[in-house]
């Protein structure tokens, strides 16, 4: 289809934390397009200019956003990472088209969530903490050694992360279930309905968190679904924080009814200094990073930016479009 024929420009918002310079870059070389800066301290938020696309992380969202998406004619939003749930309590009208870089971020949080696993497996978090003493402590730790080979991973949340995940434990011996919205076999890998959860659970002794956030994913793992778990489980969280009481884990791990813990994403973040989950050391805590670290992500990003525009201005939907509403991958 051709582009646009009206004159006017399509003026795109951005309220992206890294990465602002690279989509500058690569839609620059598209005509009739302006760019307004939408981040915390630029004036964008106050400007006359209405615009007809945003791209955004999903931690830009505040309620000045939100105010501000519904005082502009959108035609499109572009999330720039995975995650879409501060979407899904607006109200947005149903011609609006969504779409998301979230694919690009998927093998990188799959080896951050492998990186705690292994780091719990193999005792890493205790040998680092007591070899600093004037402990050698190797009777503490060699008993909370394990083989991934070994384990039964369950991992909640089978799309791309989730799939990316059990992949990386399969090739590593581990025998996987996946749990997601359909029943399927994903590569040699049974995928079960999310209604058979609470049935899985107690026989895993690793669990992975990749399921989105919404409604009926809200804290998903909370007391019911600890007291099934075997004590020797490891609970590995990249996901939203939302998905997790983190008061029942803090019980079940203070309580020893659980092996431990590692968490990328939290409820409320940043995690307050004196958050009870600090002060355990069978906890792995990271401030949100498990997508970073592949090198040239932002020219990526940038350029599936770049296409998904090129859709919407030429009268496709994005090719990288998403659904926005309930949803359990």
């Amino acid at each position: 289809m051709p582009i646009r024929s009206d004159s006017s420009a399509f003026r795109i918002a951005c309220a992206v934390s890294i990465g602002m310079s690279a989509i500058r870059q690569e839609l620059a070389t598209i005509s009739q397009v302006e760019i307004v800066d939408l981040s915390p301290r630029s004036e964008g938020i106050g400007s006359d200019h209405e615009c007809r696309g945003l791209v955004i992380y999903a931690s830009q969202f505040s309620s000045s956003i939100v105010d501000w998406i519904h005082k502009n004619p959108l035609e499109w939003i572009h999330l720039v990472t995975a995650g879409s749930d501060p979407l899904d309590a607006i109200n947005i009208s149903d011609s609006l088209h969504f779409s998301s870089s979230g694919h690009l971020w998927a093998d990188t949080v799959a080896e951050h969530a492998l990186a705690m696993l292994l780091t719990l497996s193999r005792g890493m978090n205790v040998s680092i903490q007591t070899i600093q003493t004037d402990q050698w402590s190797r009777e503490e730790i060699i008993p909370r050694l394990r083989r991934i080979k070994d384990l039964n991973v369950l991992v909640v949340g089978y799309g791309r992360i989730g799939s990316k995940i059990g992949a990386s434990v399969k090739n590593l011996g581990a025998q996987v279930t996946g749990v997601a919205s359909t029943e399927r076999s994903v590569d040699g890998i049974s995928v079960h309905k999310m209604a058979d959860l609470d049935t899985l659970i107690p026989h895993a002794d690793v669990i992975f968190l990749s399921v989105p956030l919404n409604p009926q994913t809200h804290h998903l793992i909370s007391k019911v679904q600890f007291d099934l778990m075997r004590k020797s489980v490891f609970l590995i969280n990249v996901s939203r924080g939302g998905v997790l009481d983190e008061e029942a884990l803090y019980q079940t791990l203070v309580n020893g009814k659980l092996r431990g813990a590692g968490l990328d994403v939290f409820e409320n973040e940043p995690l307050p200094l004196k958050h009870p989950l600090r002060s355990l050391d069978n906890v792995l805590l990271t401030p949100h990073v498990a997508g970073f670290g592949e090198k040239d992500i932002q020219q990526a990003v940038a350029k599936n930016v770049r296409d998904n525009l090129l859709d919407i201005l030429a009268g496709r939907p994005p090719r990288d479009q998403i659904s926005i509403g309930p949803k359990t991958q």
